[in-house]
């Protein structure tokens, strides 16, 4: 049997190179990001209720997958908010 050899993915080689920063966005730009895009859905899912009660949208499906869309991550935001409490607390508690 032939045993072929690890390849590394170009990603974990460029975690020790400190010119390989811009691929890499910090913590917060991520938070940022998902943030906006949570935002998006919240505003997608709102327009899509009331094109439905102003009978200007004909597919109710369409508007029940941007509704529970924004519930979907909107719910998955709040978890990672309690996680990242949770794990603050945890530090605060910590003694030194």
């Amino acid at each position: 049997m032939k045993i072929d050899s690890i390849v590394t993915s170009p990603r974990v080689n460029n975690i020790d190179d400190p010119n390989s920063k811009k691929d890499n966005p910090s913590f917060a730009e991520l938070l940022a990001k998902s943030l906006n895009e949570v935002n998006n859905l919240q505003i997608t899912a709102d327009n899509a209720i009331k094109e439905i009660a102003t009978g200007k949208m004909d597919n109710i499906q369409d508007a029940v997958m941007a509704i529970e869309k924004a519930d979907i991550s909107m719910r998955l935001l709040l978890e990672v908010k309690n996680k990242a409490v949770q794990a603050y607390n945890q530090i605060m508690n910590m003694q030194v």
